[in-house]
């Protein structure tokens, strides 16, 4: 690179340093200052950034001009604090940010994507459960999927009589007839999808249809929990529920230019806004959603406003679960962790693979009571300068803005520090170094992370520590985990690529695993076909439908279930052998799921006991993550 320059980020309004703040954020303002404007995407307009935040003052919040609303996620926390959504305009940010009543402010983070076996094997078959059961295939339970990709055509989703068993389906690429309380997207209802059923070609008919060049993720994954069997001839785990599927778009913080518009899956605050519109459309019937997307940055604790948002709203009524994938990066070096000696420093290298032509991003979090800088040395040798706690700044090279790094004290979620570094696509390749040296006068221990890039994922050098690689939105309190093994095999081994925990704060995630090994499923726009995929998005599903089942169940003989119940319910019967001996296993979980047990559970006249949340040691780094207390002014 050539004619480097290293430029801090300023405030745009006082000229002063800038507030801490998100780095992604930071990283918007940078850009703009940079005279680098954010393109449109689906749910935002040019130089619109969407967002979540925490208020303690919601009409307030409503209030500010700058905020076109978004949702209400939940209730009002156990701090009196609310998780809403929303989008403001980068020339806007610094100064909501600053008002009183906003504790936190993230900016949308991409999501990537993450049967006769499956249905077997977690005893799911109606002749496995057990005699005297009501479940019914999960018959008037709603199952929820958010995902990419639904073939509303495909029989598997069809009733005898031809007609959609797709309650809603809310495509948030649309611009026409957005559900109520949402300003983007195409909600099309059942009566919509089953007069483009009579059509010769249904998707064109209803404006909407999976990829016609590649097999949907999205249908694969909601034929797993909930196929009926009438195409493909074998039927998922819950083939009697109702469903609602979100198609997920994106509105990620891109670098600049069209070109990086709608690469990504989808992104956190749409993700939210998905949760709770199905758990809203769902009504009064029990529902449970599935999430087989993720991330690979943030503190892994459970404090992101994602993870908040998702346990208010699980909180907010009885008979509610989300299960999530615990993500597919056991293999992929993408964790780190160590200990920077006091007074001294510790070099961390970041490997960018030849040829990689895609942006690449790290994140390293920290306790609250220390204090490190970074200095990046690109593979050259070349150090590009150094980045002191609560600063941060630009790397740009003739004009072009190459890096951006954030060193962020006391994130107002956990009180932890975060050191954020963003490679933009041209940057070197080669062997990075951060050099992170302690300012404080004492140890620091840190845990750092990659993110997830499937077109040219950058890593940590061998030997890989592959502990803590669940993904970060994996790790909230009430969401239920779910790693994956191989069904076909006598052994039942795990997948290898199946992520491992625990959490950071030392919470024993995934809470279980079940089949997500080369499992066949419905194919899109096949009509009746089937298709091979791996991945723990493949696991989840299955225990998603078991969950339904044990909805069904319950529901038939008149009982509610909060989350705490069903969380445990789904541990204490989960089986043993794999894995081995009795104690919660870093990648099985406390074991593998099983559809029969749950079903028995809700089959038993004794009351299921609420789950008291048991806690793995904590890893070396981690931190307890902080309980529920009053809200006050954060960065």
């Amino acid at each position: 690179m050539a004619e480097i320059q290293f430029i801090p980020t300023r405030s745009p309004t006082r000229g002063t340093d800038l507030t801490p703040m998100d780095p992604r954020l930071q990283r918007l303002i940078a850009l703009r200052q940079r005279g680098l404007s954010k393109p449109a995407t689906s749910s935002t307009r040019k130089d619109e950034v969407a967002v979540v935040a925490k208020v303690s003052d919601l009409e307030a919040w409503q209030s500010l001009s700058e905020v076109t609303m978004g949702a209400v996620i939940g209730g009002r926390g156990h701090d009196g604090s609310w998780v809403v959504t929303g989008r403001i305009p980068v020339s806007r940010i610094e100064l909501v940010r600053t008002q009183p009543f906003v504790h936190s402010l993230k900016a949308a983070q991409r999501l990537s994507r993450e049967l006769a076996s499956t249905t077997e094997e977690i005893l799911a078959r109606p002749g496995l459960l057990p005699g005297g059961h009501k479940a019914r295939g999960g018959r008037g339970v709603v199952v929820g999927i958010v995902d990419i990709g639904c073939d509303f055509a495909h029989q598997n989703f069809r009733t005898t009589s031809g007609r959609t068993r797709i309650r809603r389906l809310w495509d948030q690429h649309g611009d026409t007839n957005s559900p109520p309380g949402f300003n983007y997207g195409t909600l099309y209802t059942s009566t919509a999808i089953n007069a483009a059923l009579q059509a010769a070609n249904p998707y064109q008919a209803l404006g909407y249809g999976p990829d016609p060049f590649e097999a949907a993720h999205g249908t694969h994954v909601m034929d797993i929990a909930a196929g009926n069997g009438r195409g493909s001839g074998v039927p998922g785990v819950a083939p009697g529920a109702d469903l609602i599927f979100v198609e997920i778009a994106s509105s990620d913080v891109p670098w600049q230019g069209s070109e990086v518009v709608g690469k990504n899956f989808g992104d956190s605050v749409q993700l939210l806004e998905a949760l709770a519109f199905i758990f809203q459309a769902a009504g009064g019937k029990p529902c449970v959603i599935n999430v087989s997307l993720g991330t690979n940055g943030g503190p892994h604790d459970g404090s992101t406003l994602v993870e908040q948002g998702i346990d208010r709203l699980l909180e907010q009524t009885p008979d509610r679960a989300v299960v999530i994938a615990a993500s597919n990066s056991y293999a992929d070096g993408i964790h780190a962790e160590g200990t920077v000696p006091k007074g001294g420093r510790y070099d961390l290298p970041w490997v960018v693979g030849e040829g990689d032509i895609t942006q690449n991003e790290l994140e390293l979090w920290y306790p609250g009571d220390g204090r490190l800088s970074v200095e990046i040395v690109q593979p050259d040798g070349t150090s590009l300068g150094k980045v002191d706690p609560n600063e941060s700044g630009t790397v740009s090279s003739d004009g072009e803005v190459v890096l951006f790094v954030a060193n962020r004290l006391h994130d107002p979620n956990n009180g932890d520090n975060m050191i954020g570094v963003f490679l933009n696509t041209g940057a070197p390749t080669g062997r990075w170094t951060l050099r992170l040296k302690d300012e404080a006068g004492r140890s620091t221990p840190f845990h750092a992370w990659v993110e997830r890039d499937d077109a040219g994922q950058s890593s940590f050098p061998p030997p890989h520590d592959s502990t803590h690689t669940i993904g970060s939105i994996s790790c909230g309190r009430h969401t239920l985990v779910v790693g994956s093994y191989d069904a076909h095999k006598p052994a039942l081994p795990l997948s290898w690529f199946s992520s491992a925990g625990p959490t950071r704060d030392g919470r024993p995630k995934p809470e279980v695993s079940a089949p997500g090994h080369d499992v066949v499923a419905a194919r899109s726009r096949s009509k009746t076909g089937t298709t091979r995929m791996s991945g723990t998005s493949m696991a989840a599903p299955a225990v998603t439908g078991a969950v339904a089942l044990l909805l069904a169940e319950a529901k038939a003989r008149k009982k509610s279930l909060d989350v705490g119940q069903i969380r445990q319910a789904v541990i204490e019967t989960a089986r043993r052998n794999p894995p081995q001996g009795s104690g919660w296993h870093d990648r099985y979980g406390h074991g593998r799921v099983s559809a029969k047990g749950l079903v028995a559970a809700a089959m038993s006249a004794a009351p299921i006991a609420a789950a008291s949340e048991p806690e793995a040691r904590p890893a070396r780094g981690a931190r307890r993550a902080p309980r529920p207390r009053a809200a006050k002014e954060g960065r």
